[in-house]
């Protein structure tokens, strides 16, 4: 009996061996075991001793790759197979094929085969190929030479190793979180669309605390969304986002309402649905250097999400007006507001005047707002000094709550997610018995 050295050999004997069968079945099912055993053996060779291939669940359409492959415990990438012949080579997609393609190219590290090809893909883009030089259904372990085995090793090998590039800056960053943001939200919307329980109740939470009107497309946005700007400032305040229970307690006294809405989202049941593609997210997010997104600013959202969704769907971008204003084009128009405020219309204070409300309808991510409230109390430590500016700072943050209150009755309450609270004129949240927000 001969005994065949690489696993690459045994693999394609055991293809040899199915195939000669007389058992039917479908063609890309019956790699799938030799294919596993692939991983496992060869991955053991290159000095991986903890590999696993986890077999995905799949949904009708485009569905997910056939395995999340994990070393140490830790997801490395996806492998998706072909049914022999149909060859691995992208750009020859066609129908259904192609159409999975656009959605799997999000992800960072992907590989395709159907048993004689082998092609690695890093970032949608075709990083390493190997092609067995015999088709293995008929040849058996004789279609792996030498030079083919040695080639097949540096392919698992970069495969298995993948780590997150660390982003070098903010618009890196975008460029690698911007895939994988859409490859959630697709994720979501699937589940929705074959009703999936537990990712349900989640859409129901949220249309019925925060957006009545949501539809599922909506919603799949705004849940890939809010969970990758949540883990991101969460990682920026230091926690190990690969465990979603810290960046949940990192949220939890600053940003109250995050770490809610953060804890509801990656609900256990809802991970046993999105796993994967949450587990991606999670290990890329915790590789995030601190202070890349704002590139040494303290507030990095007002010069990220602009690229961020330009980046991540154009259209919403230009459908939702999202054009970053320059922080120096806000203080200017801000100096200029303030001024005619003391001067002409008497508030000795300007902004931080009592009665004085700001109003902004496009307020996006808040740029006005931060410069009018950063001016105010600047002016007010000027005029009473430092002593004065807590007191100060109460008065520019209740009045632009109530401009907010004014000008939407349905906001709710960021520390209770509940309409009560800001839809009322009460100072108290009557849910929480504190300040109103």
């Amino acid at each position: 009996m001969t005994t065949h050295r690489h696993p690459l050999q045994r693999f394609a004997q055991a293809l040899r061996d199915k195939f000669s069968t007389h058992v039917t079945g479908e063609p890309e099912d019956q790699i799938r075991a030799p294919f596993e055993q692939l991983l496992t053996d060869a991955g053991a060779a290159l000095g991986f001793a903890d590999v696993m291939a986890v077999g995905e669940t799949t949904l009708a359409g485009m569905g997910r790759p056939d395995y999340g492959v994990a070393v140490a415990k830790l997801l490395c990438g996806h492998v998706e197979l072909k049914a022999p012949g149909k060859g691995a080579n992208a750009a020859r997609f066609k129908g259904h094929d192609k159409a999975q393609w656009e959605r799997f190219k999000n992800l960072p590290n992907v590989l395709y085969s159907d048993g004689r090809e082998f092609v690695l893909y890093r970032n949608a883009q075709r990083f390493r190929a190997v092609s067995l030089p015999q088709n293995p259904l008929t040849a058996g372990a004789a279609a792996v030479d030498a030079e083919t085995a040695r080639q097949f090793d540096s392919l698992l090998h970069d495969f298995l190793a993948w780590e997150p590039i660390v982003p070098g800056n903010a618009k890196q960053l975008v460029e690698y979180l911007a895939p994988l943001t859409r490859y959630l939200r697709d994720d979501v919307l699937d589940a929705l669309k074959h009703r999936v329980p537990a990712v349900e109740a989640v859409k129901a939470d949220w249309r019925r605390y925060l957006f009545p009107g949501v539809d599922d497309a909506r919603f799949a946005d705004a849940y890939a969304q809010t969970v990758t700007f949540s883990l991101l400032l969460a990682r920026s305040n230091g926690a190990d986002t690969l465990f979603v229970d810290q960046a949940v307690a990192t949220l939890t006294h600053a940003n109250s309402l995050l770490s809610r809405a953060l804890k509801v989202l990656t609900d256990p049941l809802v991970q046993e649905r999105l796993g994967p593609s949450l587990d991606l997210l999670l290990r890329v997010v915790n590789r995030v250097p601190i202070g890349t997104m704002s590139g040494g600013r303290r507030d990095p959202w007002l010069n990220f999400y602009e690229d961020f969704l330009a980046e991540y769907d154009p259209d919403l971008r230009r459908d939702a007006g999202v054009y970053y204003t320059p922080v120096e084009v806000v203080k200017a128009q801000v100096c200029l507001a303030d001024d005619l405020l003391r001067r002409r219309m008497g508030k000795k204070f300007g902004f931080a005047t009592g009665g004085v409300n700001v109003l902004d309808p496009a307020v996006g991510t808040g740029t006005y707002l931060l410069g009018v409230i950063e001016h105010a109390l600047e002016q007010v430590r000027q005029i009473e000094g430092p002593g004065s500016v807590p007191a100060r700072a109460d008065v520019c943050w209740a009045a632009a709550c109530t401009a907010s209150r004014s000008w939407s009755a349905r906001m709710p309450c960021p520390r209770c997610v509940s309409r009560e609270c800001c839809s009322s004129t009460a100072a108290i949240c009557p849910a929480t018995a504190r300040r109103s927000c």
